[in-house]
Protein backbone atom coordinates (compact mmCIF):
# COMPACT_ATOMS: atom_id res chain seq x y z
CA UNK A 1 0.00 0.00 0.00
CA UNK A 2 1.10 3.45 -1.00
CA UNK A 3 2.32 6.12 1.94
CA UNK A 4 0.85 8.94 0.20
CA UNK A 5 -2.16 8.76 -1.64
CA UNK A 6 -3.83 10.85 -4.60
CA UNK A 7 -6.69 12.17 -2.94
CA UNK A 8 -6.93 15.81 -2.32
CA UNK A 9 -8.66 15.94 1.38
CA UNK A 10 -9.82 19.21 2.75
CA UNK A 11 -7.39 19.32 5.59
CA UNK A 12 -5.47 21.37 7.52
CA UNK A 13 -2.44 22.91 5.97
CA UNK A 14 -4.01 22.47 2.53
CA UNK A 15 -3.62 24.51 -0.38
CA UNK A 16 -6.90 25.72 -2.42
CA UNK A 17 -7.24 27.51 -5.58
CA UNK A 18 -10.25 30.00 -5.33
CA UNK A 19 -12.55 29.70 -8.46
CA UNK A 20 -14.92 32.22 -7.54
CA UNK A 21 -15.68 35.47 -6.13
CA UNK A 22 -13.35 38.36 -5.44
CA UNK A 23 -10.60 36.09 -5.05
CA UNK A 24 -10.33 34.45 -7.52
CA UNK A 25 -7.30 32.31 -9.13
CA UNK A 26 -5.49 33.15 -5.91
CA UNK A 27 -4.39 30.36 -3.73
CA UNK A 28 -4.75 30.03 0.18
CA UNK A 29 -4.50 27.75 2.96
CA UNK A 30 -6.90 25.95 5.24
CA UNK A 31 -6.87 27.26 8.90
CA UNK A 32 -9.61 25.21 9.89
CA UNK A 33 -12.92 23.66 8.92
CA UNK A 34 -15.41 25.11 10.20
CA UNK A 35 -18.13 22.53 9.21
CA UNK A 36 -18.74 20.26 5.96
CA UNK A 37 -19.47 23.26 3.87
CA UNK A 38 -16.74 26.01 5.16
CA UNK A 39 -13.25 26.08 5.60
CA UNK A 40 -11.18 29.32 7.45
CA UNK A 41 -8.89 29.96 4.89
CA UNK A 42 -5.74 32.52 4.58
CA UNK A 43 -2.79 33.68 2.26
CA UNK A 44 -0.64 36.32 3.71
CA UNK A 45 1.06 38.22 1.38
CA UNK A 46 4.89 37.39 1.26
CA UNK A 47 7.61 38.89 0.24
CA UNK A 48 8.95 38.14 -3.52
CA UNK A 49 5.71 35.83 -4.51
CA UNK A 50 3.23 37.03 -7.15
CA UNK A 51 0.83 34.19 -6.62
CA UNK A 52 0.32 35.34 -2.86
CA UNK A 53 -1.40 38.56 -3.14
CA UNK A 54 -2.80 38.65 0.68
CA UNK A 55 -6.44 36.98 0.62
CA UNK A 56 -7.60 37.85 3.82
CA UNK A 57 -8.19 35.22 6.70
CA UNK A 58 -12.22 34.39 6.22
CA UNK A 59 -14.45 31.75 6.18
CA UNK A 60 -14.71 30.42 2.68
CA UNK A 61 -17.45 27.73 0.63
CA UNK A 62 -15.96 24.89 -0.45
CA UNK A 63 -17.82 25.29 -3.32
CA UNK A 64 -16.14 28.18 -4.41
CA UNK A 65 -12.65 26.18 -3.40
CA UNK A 66 -10.40 23.54 -5.20
CA UNK A 67 -8.01 21.25 -3.61
CA UNK A 68 -4.83 21.64 -5.14
CA UNK A 69 -2.32 19.01 -4.31
CA UNK A 70 0.51 21.00 -2.00
CA UNK A 71 0.07 20.76 1.42
CA UNK A 72 2.22 22.32 4.79
CA UNK A 73 1.86 20.51 8.04
CA UNK A 74 0.52 23.55 9.96
CA UNK A 75 -1.29 23.54 13.30
CA UNK A 76 -5.43 23.99 13.21
CA UNK A 77 -6.13 28.04 13.21
CA UNK A 78 -2.34 29.50 13.02
CA UNK A 79 -2.09 33.04 13.17
CA UNK A 80 -0.11 35.37 10.01
CA UNK A 81 3.20 35.30 11.55
CA UNK A 82 3.60 31.52 12.79
CA UNK A 83 2.07 30.55 8.92
CA UNK A 84 4.19 32.67 7.05
CA UNK A 85 7.16 30.97 8.51
CA UNK A 86 6.17 27.85 7.87
CA UNK A 87 4.68 28.23 4.24
CA UNK A 88 8.78 29.65 3.32
CA UNK A 89 10.35 26.98 5.84
CA UNK A 90 8.34 23.90 3.79
CA UNK A 91 8.66 26.06 0.44
CA UNK A 92 4.87 26.01 -0.23
CA UNK A 93 5.08 28.72 -2.97
CA UNK A 94 7.80 26.85 -4.75
CA UNK A 95 5.62 23.55 -5.20
CA UNK A 96 2.85 25.67 -6.10
CA UNK A 97 5.15 27.26 -8.51
CA UNK A 98 6.28 24.30 -9.90
CA UNK A 99 2.87 22.60 -11.01
CA UNK A 100 1.57 22.61 -14.57
CA UNK A 101 -1.43 23.85 -12.84
CA UNK A 102 -0.29 26.76 -11.56
CA UNK A 103 1.55 27.66 -14.97
CA UNK A 104 -1.23 27.30 -17.22
CA UNK A 105 -3.19 30.02 -14.74
CA UNK A 106 -0.26 32.31 -15.23
CA UNK A 107 -0.20 31.70 -18.85
CA UNK A 108 -4.14 32.29 -19.05
CA UNK A 109 -3.70 35.45 -17.06
CA UNK A 110 -0.74 36.81 -19.72
CA UNK A 111 -2.76 35.97 -22.34
CA UNK A 112 -5.89 38.08 -21.53
CA UNK A 113 -4.00 41.20 -20.46
CA UNK A 114 -1.70 41.42 -24.00
CA UNK A 115 -2.79 44.62 -25.69
CA UNK A 116 -3.98 43.92 -29.50
CA UNK A 117 -0.18 44.78 -31.16
CA UNK A 118 1.21 41.74 -29.15
CA UNK A 119 -1.85 39.17 -30.03
CA UNK A 120 -0.87 40.10 -33.72
CA UNK A 121 2.85 39.07 -32.67
CA UNK A 122 1.77 35.94 -31.13
CA UNK A 123 -0.70 35.22 -33.93
CA UNK A 124 2.25 36.09 -36.27
CA UNK A 125 4.77 33.41 -34.85
CA UNK A 126 2.33 30.35 -34.44
CA UNK A 127 1.86 31.02 -38.16
CA UNK A 128 5.19 30.84 -39.14
CA UNK A 129 6.00 27.86 -36.45
CA UNK A 130 3.22 26.14 -38.05
CA UNK A 131 4.61 26.59 -41.70
CA UNK A 132 8.23 25.49 -40.54
CA UNK A 133 6.67 22.28 -38.95
CA UNK A 134 4.21 21.46 -42.50
CA UNK A 135 8.02 22.05 -44.33
CA UNK A 136 9.66 19.60 -42.46
CA UNK A 137 6.97 17.04 -42.57
CA UNK A 138 6.45 17.31 -46.10
CA UNK A 139 10.11 17.32 -46.85
CA UNK A 140 9.86 13.64 -44.52
CA UNK A 141 7.34 12.33 -46.82
CA UNK A 142 8.95 13.06 -50.10
CA UNK A 143 12.33 10.58 -48.99
CA UNK A 144 9.34 8.11 -47.70
CA UNK A 145 8.42 8.27 -51.51
CA UNK A 146 5.09 9.67 -50.57
CA UNK A 147 4.68 12.90 -52.86
CA UNK A 148 1.37 13.33 -53.04
CA UNK A 149 0.70 13.14 -49.44
CA UNK A 150 3.75 15.81 -49.14
CA UNK A 151 2.10 17.71 -51.69
CA UNK A 152 -1.06 17.76 -49.89
CA UNK A 153 0.32 18.50 -46.71
CA UNK A 154 2.26 21.83 -47.74
CA UNK A 155 1.27 24.22 -49.79
CA UNK A 156 3.64 26.91 -50.63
Amino acid sequence: MPETNQWRFIEVGRLVLITKGKYENKVATILDVVDQNRVLVDSPALKDSGVWTGVPRHVASLKDLEPTPVTTKIQRGLRVGGLVKELEAQNTIGKWSELAWAKKITFHAARANINDFDRFRVDRARRQRAFCLRKKFAEKLTKAGKEAKAKKAFKA
